[in-house]
């Protein structure tokens, strides 16, 4: 079976190797500042370009040559996506370098299916909605132990950085793997971020990346490898101004201004074990700790952006998992993780505190999967999860009740694989205990979700995929409790997912290798969760919505080999979604489109591999979106697309010292546009990257 996935080299693909875990108001910065840097930056990356040459002409007998041990290569991880009987996407590091990102959420944009909710800046608040079904619908991964935020429901993208991330794989829906947590199991879509962990590393590297509008990033990684025992490090910092300037349009009038009150002082840092002690063994640990704190910008009117909000977040937890091989037919995998996060928001604009608020959420986390192969073509699986989640805050002038959440969660899957036919089900049952310290708490909560999944290989590199799942998302205590909106009545969200893809993957001709997929999906969800106002003061949230989405993705990969180390590689992706209102046939908004939900979106990045400086461009675009559900007259928020541009160079030095140097350059065209309406992004910028490994 398939393992971990390493980077095994500079230029090549990521590659799955067998592993032992056995079984599968601060002052802007001077415009004149920044050309000066950006021209610096451009002669060092010049400077190393013409250097290259003769830097990579070494002699090869002047290298120190070692000895590596044997691996099994199995096929890469994203041959092995397209096989899966669930629409899957990977995005590898090298990638990410291509395209030049240094945000999760710049690179999870280029992802099918994705709609990203930001605003603006490298600070600014970042969500995805993976088919129109909501941020909350999306669960996200991190180092295969899944993250949460039981106050809003939804992850922020910004609190975690690209810096060591080795692999992003977006699953929706009912995968072929079922060795996996129930908790993971619960999830319409899943965002799985993989490290590249410091502890299975042994060297030293030091990276720093510049930018526009006071973009400052330095990343320190170490790691050192004892034999069985293995540690290893990473620590890095973010500072950016955001003073990005954009031109207000009133009429014949143009007010050109820069935003204010955006700056973002975030720090992150890891501390990662490793212990093997035989072929079948593996334990691993992480220390985790993150700090920002950040002015957020408020919205954008025609004479004034004045805002005054501040926002400190921190986020510490710790987790252990063990993966193991018991026998032929036995594996074996636990977790254990203690999350605690915290968050102080400030508004200096309105008097008295009114509006301010703290909270504190702590969760503990339980969990153990056994996987049986009483046959070669048939596994099943038992996993068992145990969550609790609660919360304390501080709002003025406003009782706590404190609130928490004990959830219980059993999965029992199988697999059964017969070559060119694989069939997955699996039955989970969910049971949430909800209480609070004062007042009343909401409704518990028992249901049974059960999912199935096939694919079936056709020849000559085609591959058909059926997908169903059943599935709820439970309110969030925002939802449940927070005053003047939370409703105690609330039932979950329920959710029906169908797809059914098609993909291929072959050559053309001797010098041209293809892959292509498509997916057609339906989504239905029941007593979505609506805020319906009383008064200008005062709103609930209500169990009321239906909504229906309907959609098509397609992806397209071409390898096209020029020449002996010249080739051009390109990947687009392009998906149709209409995630319509299907409450009440009465209502305005009926049958429209759900807010910022774009219907087309597209995607591409077409890469020249050289020996001298590799060339990327990408491009990113969707049509236009609405703020209202009713489509008033004014909320449209028109289409855009964005260009942009990476140069990227590796270069090889004696004693496997190694420097990568890359220049980027953002929305090329200075397009200005808005994801989220009032809220401008920044138009043409650049960031310079220098990594030293060692």
């Amino acid at each position: 079976m398939l393992g971990k996935a390493r980077k095994v080299g500079a230029s090549q693909k990521t590659c799955l190797v067998t592993t032992i875990n056995g079984l599968e108001e601060r002052p802007m910065l001077n415009m004149g500042l920044q050309v000066n840097i950006m021209a610096k930056a451009l002669i060092v990356l010049l400077l190393l370009v013409t250097t290259g040459g003769s830097i990579a002409a070494s002699p090869a007998d002047s290298l120190r040559s070692r000895r590596l041990g044997e691996v099994k290569v199995s096929g890469s991880a994203k041959q092995k996506a397209l096989s899966n009987s669930a629409p899957e996407q990977v995005l590898t590091a090298s990638d990410m370098e291509q395209m030049g990102v240094q945000q999760l959420s710049d690179a999870v944009k280029f992802l099918n299916g994705v709609t990203l909710h930001d605003y603006g800046g490298a600070g600014g608040l970042k969500t995805v909605s993976i088919r129109g079904l909501g941020a909350q619908f999306t669960g996200v991964s991190y180092d295969g132990v899944p993250l949460s935020d039981m106050q809003t429901g939804r992850i922020d993208l910004q609190r975690y950085t690209l810096s060591g991330v080795r692999e992003i794989n977006l699953l929706v829906g009912e995968g072929s793997n079922i060795f996996i947590s129930a908790r993971e199991a619960m999830m319409p879509s899943l965002l799985k971020i993989e490290t590249t962990s410091q502890s299975e590393m042994d060297n030293i590297g030091c990276s720093m990346v510049l930018g526009s509008w006071g973009y400052t990033n330095p990343v320190l990684t170490a790691g050192k490898n004892w034999g069985k025992f293995a540690l290893g490090a990473l620590a890095d910092y973010i500072y950016a101004e955001n003073d990005y300037p954009f031109t207000i349009y009133n009429i014949k009038e143009r007010i050109h201004k820069h935003r204010v009150h955006s700056m973002m002082n975030q720090g992150h840092a890891e501390l990662n074990a490793r212990y093997q002690w035989n072929e079948s063994h593996l334990l691993t640990a992480k220390a985790y700790y993150y700090d920002n704190d950040r002015q957020l910008p408020g919205v954008v009117r025609y004479y004034t952006n004045e805002s005054k909000q501040q926002l400190r977040e921190r986020t510490a937890f710790g987790q252990v998992r063990y993966s193991g091989k018991l026998c032929r037919q036995w594996a074996l995998k636990a977790i254990a993780k203690w999350n605690f996060a915290s968050s102080d928001y400030k508004d200096q604009l309105i008097q008295n505190g009114v509006m301010d608020g703290a909270y504190w959420q702590r969760e503990g986390y339980l969990s153990a999967a056994v996987l049986y192969r009483p046959l070669e073509q048939l596994s099943l699986s038992y996993a068992s999860d145990i969550i609790h989640n609660d919360l304390n805050s501080y709002r003025y002038n406003v009782t706590d009740l404190h609130p928490s959440r004990l959830s219980i969660l059993n999965t029992l899957s199988a697999r059964w694989n017969r070559g060119f036919l694989s069939v997955t089900g699996r039955l989970l049952h969910s049971a949430h205990i909800n209480d609070t310290r004062i007042g009343v708490a909401g409704q518990d909560y028992h249901h049974w979700s059960p999912s199935a999944s096939a694919s079936v290989r056709l020849g000559r590199g085609w591959m058909a995929r059926l997908m169903w799942k059943d599935i709820f998302r439970m309110p969030s205590f925002s939802e449940l409790y927070y005053y003047h909106l939370g409703s105690q009545e609330l039932k979950p969200e329920r959710t029906t997912q169908w797809n059914t893809g098609l993909t291929w993957q072959g050559r053309l001709s001797s010098a041209v290798s293809a892959t292509v997929g498509t997916d057609i999906y339906i989504n239905k969800v029941k007593d979505k969760i609506i805020s319906i106002p009383y008064n200008l003061f005062i709103c609930r949230n209500i169990n009321a919505a239906k909504v229906t989405v309907k959609g098509v993705d397609f992806s397209l990969g071409i390898n096209y080999e020029l020449c002996p180390l010249h080739s051009l590689e390109l990947q687009g992706n392009y998906s149709y979604m209409q995630a319509k209102d299907r409450s009440n046939s009465a209502n305005n908004n009926y049958n429209k489109q759900l807010p910022y939900m774009p219907e087309h979106s597209l995607s591409a990045m077409l890469t020249w591999h050289n020996p001298w400086i590799n060339l990327s461009m990408t491009g990113y675009g969707v049509s236009r979106t609405w703020a209202t559900t009713s489509h008033a007259e004014g909320s449209d928020i028109p289409g855009y697309g964005e260009i942009g541009a990476t140069l990227f160079r590796e270069f090889l030095f004696r004693k496997n010292h190694k420097l990568t140097a890359s220049l980027n350059v953002s929305n090329l065209l200075n397009k200005q546009y808005e994801v989220i309406a009032a809220y401008p992004m920044p138009g043409t910028g650049w960031r310079i990257k220098l990594k030293w490994e060692f």
